[in-house]
């Protein structure tokens, strides 16, 4: 199934039975007496389409509160659409509804905005798959998005509309809107919109933007002169004071190089040299402590070989004395008592001596180590003094070069900012130089678009031709008069038979033509396998066959009294019917529909007539 099919139209309110209008496929009459509901029944699907405010004002809707819109979208998706009569947003349900609880829909906006999908609009033209088309709106191709009020004059044909002199393409009438109008007739027959259109100003819009752009590089000149100040060199001097800065600083650069490079390797040996004279004081500190304590060391060996001197000694004598008379009471050795003494006396007096020969033999090498450790340490002072000496002269020759690098400095760094200065200023004539040029260019831009740039309008001929080709087809199915001189004029964008515009017939004629007009668009886009809404509504297309005395459309024209005589309306109503696979047909007519097309048709009847039928499409109250 393609795009949309109405399935019902309910009005509820409380205490009151629903009014329902049901719809089936294909072909759908709706007819009967004057000011029953049949015109308000199409206001009222428009109104549910999103496409109105509010409804009409008629003293039967008081009654109702609420309206429900079954339909039924591709992939044969049934959904309804709740809305209070009051006007105001929608709401969403599953399935074919007459009623349920408000608060469970889901809420759709009724004012369409590109920029959203919760809106009616978008539901709508997504399953017609048209959504997000754009439609370019005039000469300078500024692009309207497609939204159901703008597509409705295709789905839902007005009775005003249907017998209106003005072109079916030009719906609404207005000079201004001849452009979208057209766009839009080129889009329902090509499928092919305008979103890669690129949009240009106005040229109203072209002068102001011109303007402005003058203006602003006016301020952009006069910010560049004041920069420059009240007296600049001129462009010509400063090229040749940059000149002859280059010319004398052409060796200051490598001179300077130079003149660092010296300092940095006095700086870099002096540091070298600090760090070897740290290190030879570190070593002569360690030299110094460790020759101490050697000292410390020797006294200790001295010591300790008096005392054992001293016991060598006294051993020695106790020995002699062994074989001697006591001292203290002339016994001979023979009569003493201790002899047992001697040996051990011996004993100490032979390790005494043998310790002490061990602590001469170290303390001998001590005296070797330190002389050695001394005499180290007396060269390392003196080569600590030559690298203090190294030091002093390595400060005297920086203190020597140090002037001569800083004042080659002070003349690069001069330099670079006199340079700068004047690059600025020659940057500046460069800028000031390309707004002037971009100034002139602005300035003989046109404003006006030339004839060339114009964006065509509107279908091309050969479109517009097989248009027409499906317009004659229709109305020769129809068995319209001379339909085989019918065709589509391009200028006037409405159909001629046989060279007589559509507008220059009678009112009657005038419908006929006008809704061949519609039902050939749903054909072609049918036979191009091209997107179209599904359904239309045709209010009033055989005016013809009005009744004269009854109809405040008056008498017949001749063109009018010509066409009723033809069995047009059974044509008309047959082919209609025969289309019911592709596309749904609402038409409501004040004439009976004829006896034949009864079996292939739904028909709802509104008598006008109390206790006759349905009277209308509301309850009449009191």
């Amino acid at each position: 199934m393609n795009g949309i099919r109405l399935r019902h139209l309910t009005f509820t309110g409380p205490g009151i039975e629903p009014a329902e209008l049901g719809f089936d496929e294909g072909l759908n009459i709706i007819y009967g007496a004057s000011n029953t509901g049949k015109s308000f029944a199409s206001k009222a699907i428009l109104f549910m389409l999103g496409v109105s405010k509010s409804l009409p004002e008629i003293e039967e809707i008081a009654a109702y509160e609420s309206v429900w819109l079954g339909l039924t979208l591709p992939n044969n998706r049934d959904v309804t659409l709740y809305r209070a009569t009051q006007g105001g947003q929608f709401r969403l349900y599953q399935g074919l509804l007459k009623k349920a609880d408000i608060k469970d829909g889901l809420v759709l906006r009724q004012k369409h905005d590109s920029k959203r999908t919760d809106t009616v609009s978008h539901l709508l033209l997504d399953a017609m798959g048209v959504a997000g088309k754009a439609v370019v709106r005039d000469g300078n191709c500024k692009k309207d998005t497609l939204s159901i009020y703008l597509l409705s004059p295709y789905v839902v044909v007005s009775e005003q509309d249907i017998i209106a002199e003005k072109s079916p393409v030009f719906t609404s009438g207005a000079p201004s809107q001849r452009t979208f109008e057209q766009n839009l007739f080129k889009f329902l027959l090509t499928g092919v919109d305008d979103a890669a259109a690129v949009t240009v100003p106005k040229p109203t819009e072209r002068k102001v933007a011109k303007a402005a752009k003058i203006e602003l590089v006016d301020e952009l000149i006069t910010q560049i002169d004041a920069e420059l100040g009240e007296n600049p060199p001129d462009e010509r001097e400063a090229e040749e004071q940059i000149e002859r800065l280059e010319r004398s600083a052409s060796d200051l650069a490598s001179r300077l190089k130079d003149a660092q490079a010296k300092l940095d390797a006095l700086v870099g040996e002096r540091r070298k040299t600090i760090e070897r004279r740290r290190e030879l004081l570190e070593r002569t500190g360690e030299l110094d402590l460790t020759i101490e304590r050697f000292s410390k060391l020797q006294a200790v060996y001295s010591s300790d070989l008096q005392r054992l001197q001293s016991i060598e000694e006294g051993g020695f004598v106790l020995v002699a004395m062994t074989d001697m008379d006591c001292p203290v009471c002339g016994a001979p050795p023979d009569a003493q008592r201790h002899n047992h003494a001697a040996e051990e006396i011996a004993m100490a007096h032979k390790a005494a001596a043998a310790e002490a020969r061990k602590i001469e033999r170290e303390q001998r090498e001590l005296t070797q180590t330190i002389a050695s450790l001394e005499a180290e340490f007396v060269g390392l002072r003196r080569a600590v003094d030559v690298e203090k000496n190294e030091i002093d002269r390595l400060d005297g020759e920086i203190e020597k070069v140090r002037p001569h690098e800083t004042s080659l400095r002070e003349n690069y760094e001069a330099y670079v900012s006199k340079r700068s200065e004047i690059i600025n200023v020659l940057e500046l004539y460069k800028r000031r130089s390309n707004l002037s040029t971009r100034r002139a260019e602005i300035d003989a831009e046109p404003t006006r678009r030339s004839k060339g740039d114009a964006p065509s309008v509107g279908p091309d001929s050969t479109t517009l031709f097989l248009f027409g080709e499906t317009v004659k087809s229709v109305l020769i199915e129809w068995c319209f008069p001379d339909a085989d001189k019918v065709q589509f004029d391009a200028e006037a964008m409405d159909i001629t038979v046989a060279g007589k515009l559509r507008a220059a017939n009678g009112k009657g004629v005038r419908a006929i033509l006008h809704a061949a007009f519609n039902v050939a668009i749903v054909v072609f886009c049918i036979e191009n396998e091209l997107p179209y809404p599904g359904f239309l509504v045709l209010d009033t297309p055989l005016l013809t066959y009005r009744e004269p005395m009854t109809s405040r459309y008056g008498e017949l024209s001749e063109d009018e009294k010509v066409l009723k005589k033809t069995g047009l309306a059974e044509h008309f109503y047959k082919h209609l019917s025969s289309l019911k696979e592709k596309v749904q047909f609402i038409v409501i007519e004040n004439s009976d529909p004829p006896t034949a097309i009864r079996d292939v048709a739904r028909i709802e009847t509104f008598s006008g007539l109390p206790g006759n039928g349905r009277f209308g499409l509301l309850a009449r109250h009191t």
